[in-house]
This record gives C-alpha cells, sequence and structure tokens, in this order.
C-alpha cells in the first residue's frame, strides 16, 4: 500500500511521500524445497511477507536533489519506481524521465543531439562537459562511458523533462569521473529548476551531488533520511588539484583535444594542472601581437606613446607588459568543474606582467574567461566585417555557411556552380585576401586566376568568425593604467 499526502506551504509546493511497501513470497513444493525446510525449520507451506518499506515518509520540493544509497537488494530501485509513480501525479515535477527511457542511437552524432540550433547545444554540451570541439563532431557510440553519461544528461534536459530519475548513478564509472558526472549533473539540474533522484550503492558522492534530501536504505524496513539547505560549492576534486610550471611536452600531451591543434608562436610561459598526479589541464602564454585594435581601445596611452616614441619604442612597450594566453586545454574528463577557470585565475598572477589578454572564438559559448576575472572589450575592425560580406556572399550563392569550415562540402557546392558563378566566386575571394591570411601563395593563386576548385574549397575554410577579446590588469602594476572597459565601438 502506498498513501500519498500533499501540503503546500507559502513558499514552495511540498510533496510528503508515505511509502508502505513489502513482498509476498510462497514457494513452490519440491522435494529439494522439503529437504530445506526440514533443515532448517520453516514451512513450506507458510506465506513470508517481507517488508521493504513500513510508514516510510520523506519530502520533496520541485529543484530538490534526492541522493538514495544503500547495498544492493535493499530496496533502492523500488523506492525510485515507487517515488516516479507519484510524483507523476503532480505538475510541479513533470514531465519525468528515467535513464531506462533515454533511448539513443549509436551513429547520433553529438551535436546534432540536442539544441535548436548550434549555440543552443554547445550551451547545453559545455555545461555538462562535452565542450570540445572534437566531441562535437563524434557519435554517441565512439564516447567514453563517462562522456555517454554526460551526452544522456544533455539529452534528458533537451527532452524537456522536469524531473530525472537514475537508478545505479554511476555506478560503471572510475570513482574520479564519478564525482565529476555527479557535480555536474546536480550543478547543472540546479541551474534549471529540475528534481534530481538518483539511487546508487556507491557513498562517495555526498559532497558533489550536495543534496537537499539524502535517504539511506537499509535492509528490511529500515530507513534514514536527512535534510539539507546545500549552498552552491566547487567539484570536490578540485580540492586536488596542483598547479606548477609545465614544459612543452606537457603541452604535446594534451595538444591534441584543443580544437586548434596546431602549436602556437613565441611561447613565454606553461602551466599545468594535475590531479593525483594525472595531468589534467595545461595553460599556455606567449608574447603577444603588437597592435591589437581592442587593446587599443582598451589603453588608449599606446596609441599616443605610437605617436610620440616610435614604432620601436611601442613594440618594446608590448613585448615587455603584456603576455597573450593562447591556450588552455582541459583533459576531457575533467571538463566542466571550472578547472579552465582556476588555471587562468591563479597563473596570470604569476607572469609578472601588467597586462594578460587573450583572444577567443569559442568565449560566445563558454565565457570562462569572465569567470577568471578578465574583462571583455568591445569592438568592430573593418576585417571582420569584410569577412562577413563574404560569407553572406557566399550564403546568397547556395553555400550553408554553417558547413563552410569543411573542405569537403565545400568542394562538393563548388562543383555544382557554373564556370561564371566560379568565376564570381573567386573574384569575391580574391578581393577579400590579404597578407592577414596564413596561405599567402594561395591567395595569390587565387587572385591571379590560377587557382583549382580545391583551393577555393580552402580558401573558404578561412573566413571566420571573430574573435572576443579580453584583458586583465595585475593589481601589482599600480602605476600602470586600468582598461577602459566601458562598451566601445567603431573606435
Amino acid at each position: 500500500m502506498v498513501l500519498l499526502r500533499v501540503s503546500c506551504p507559502t513558499k514552495i509546493p511540498l510533496l510528503k511521500v508515505i511509502i508502505n511497501k513489502a513482498f509476498k513470497t510462497k514457494t513452490k513444493v519440491t522435494k529439494r524445497t522439503i529437504d530445506i525446510s526440514e533443515a532448517f525449520g520453516i514451512g513450506v507451506d507458510d506465506e513470508k511477507v517481507f517488508p521493504v518499506f513500513k510508514d516510510f515518509v520523506v519530502d520533496i520540493n520541485p529543484g530538490d536533489v534526492v541522493y538514495i544509497t544503500g547495498e544492493s537488494g535493499s530496496g533502492k530501485s523500488v523506492l525510485l519506481r515507487e517515488l516516479a509513480k507519484l510524483l507523476e501525479k503532480h505538475e510541479e515535477f513533470k514531465p519525468i524521465i528515467t535513464d531506462k527511457e533515454l533511448d539513443i542511437d549509436p551513429d547520433e552524432i553529438v551535436i546534432h543531439g540536442v539544441g535548436r540550433d548550434t549555440a543552443e547545444a554547445i550551451e547545453i554540451l559545455s555545461f555538462v562537459g562535452l565542450g570540445e570541439a572534437f566531441l562535437f563532431l563524434r557519435r554517441y557510440k565512439e564516447l567514453s562511458d563517462g562522456q555517454k553519461y554526460r551526452y544522456r544528461l544533455a539529452k534528458a534536459i533537451w527532452k524537456g523533462a522536469k524531473t530525472l530519475i537514475f537508478d545505479e548513478f554511476c555506478a560503471t564509472l572510475d570513482r574520479t569521473t564519478a564525482k565529476v558526472v555527479a557535480y555536474l549533473t546536480q550543478k547543472f539540474c540546479r541551474k534549471r529548476g529540475l528534481t534530481l533522484i538518483v539511487a546508487t550503492t556507491h557513498t562517495d558522492l555526498f559532497e558533489d551531488l550536495n543534496p537537499n534530501v539524502y535517504i539511506v536504505k537499509k535492509f528490511g524496513a529500515e530507513v534514514d533520511v536527512a535534510y539539507f539547505r546545500p549552498e552552491p560549492k566547487p567539484c570536490s576534486i578540485l580540492k586536488d588539484v596542483v598547479i606548477s610550471e609545465g614544459t612543452i611536452d606537457d603541452y604535446k600531451k594534451l595538444e591534441a583535444f584543443h580544437y586548434k591543434g596546431n602549436r602556437p608562436f613565441g611561447i613565454t610561459n606553461i602551466f599545468k594542472a594535475e590531479i593525483r598526479g594525472e595531468l589534467a589541464g595545461v595553460i599556455v602564454y606567449v608574447l603577444s601581437y603588437f597592435n591589437l585594435k581592442p587593446r587599443n581601445i582598451a589603453l588608449p596611452h599606446i596609441r599616443e606613446m605610437m605617436r610620440h616614441n616610435g614604432l620601436k619604442a611601442a613594440i618594446k612597450y608590448v613585448n615587455d607588459n603584456f603576455r597573450r594566453i593562447a591556450r588552455v586545454v582541459v583533459a576531457p574528463k575533467y571538463r566542466g568543474i571550472g578547472l579552465g577557470v582556476k588555471l587562468v585565475k591563479e597563473t596570470m598572477p604569476l607572469i609578472n606582467v601588467p597586462y594578460i589578454e587573450t583572444l577567443a572564438v569559442m568565449a560566445k559559448y563558454n565565457p570562462f574567461f569572465e569567470h577568471a576575472g578578465m574583462k571583455e572589450i568591445i569592438y568592430e575592425r573593418e576585417f571582420d566585417k569584410q569577412q562577413q560580406r563574404v560569407l553572406e556572399f557566399l550564403e546568397s550563392m547556395g553555400l550553408n555557411v554553417e558547413l563552410s569550415k569543411s573542405k569537403k562540402n565545400n568542394l562538393s557546392w563548388l562543383r555544382a556552380l557554373s564556370k561564371k558563378q566560379i568565376k564570381e566566386v573567386a573574384e569575391v575571394i580574391g578581393n577579400s585576401l590579404s597578407e592577414r591570411f596564413t596561405k599567402p601563395s594561395l591567395a595569390r593563386r587565387i587572385k591571379e586566376g590560377k587557382f583549382s576548385l580545391e583551393d577555393l574549397a580552402e580558401a573558404i575554410t578561412l573566413f571566420k568568425t571573430k574573435p572576443k577579446y579580453y584583458i586583465w590588469k595585475n593589481p601589482d602594476f599600480i602605476d600602470f593604467p586600468e582598461p577602459v572597459t566601458q562598451k566601445v565601438l567603431n573606435a
């Protein structure tokens, strides 16, 4: 028998669940069961009643995180099923999705599985720790067990669930990955106001799940329940992070996980983050570019210096007082827990220069530089406008610009054009190529009309989104001016 009472306090609807659950067993009469009956003095004809829950009461609010533990066979799964039935009757908790209901096509490409568009998909995937360009392009069957767990969470959210119920939560994962997934799951659910109920034999997830309700199911009808008012806190794994000076070899071990892949030029400093001796992340600082428009907006005194002291003095000033963050790479296992923020925040003061800056395209999807204390400077460049005009032209000619980073896709589109259209495309691209492009020989062939379709397809991949610019001023350098952070356009 299951009884249910619902009361409504002034602030939050409270679901008070009272559960009575027992199993009745009666064995079949055989020679062997009679032998057991005689040996142990139990009646073979008797019906046995095994109580699992007896007048068990638990209070659950919408948005709670409920953590159920206990030994195998103690009744955790029974409790999950009963809770699912009862919560389904109340709009505050509907719809409910259990892990058993998530049927995912093994060939599903990750970036296509969630979100109304690319931006929303990246936002959801990044929040569950799948914010890596190469992961976006993988199929579900190609993910690790930990990555599959994170993706299943993203799918459940995208399906519109208000309540998520997971049995054997993180049971098959190594315990470090389990803690990371537990932390990301509760953080994601709390941000979106979802109710999360999980059950597992493991008791090591308490700190990272940070539950409102903690249930320990023992054998028989005995159950312990505790209630908490949890405050947000970092993932427990971060307590084990050790940041120290690194080497190029440390970067090489993780560079394959960065979407750019190639090695940055002018490296000055490398720091690494280790977790219990395992390399978990690296950050790479380099000499900065001499002339950056957003820097000149943030620090107008640099342009004045160039006018009065000359180009050589300005270059020396930039080399002496600026460093640029060229790479922040976190091992996939540790994505989403704040390790990138920690690397940036704790290493910037160690560089011992007045200013740290960075340019990042992915920052529009994952603003972790801001979370580390850097400030964004809004800017516009004619170069970016020109690139946008080219992309708009190509789109008007039928190219799907969202796929323009694929040379194969561009080549397929070009082959469907007439000779006149190809010539028109080449003229537009040729007029837009400049020394800013990293392949001057390619630009020269297109401008001179000595190009192949493969050349045009490759050139199209070079047109890209404008990066965001961030800057940080070291407070120890009090004689240097603070960056101008108001949103200045077209300066």
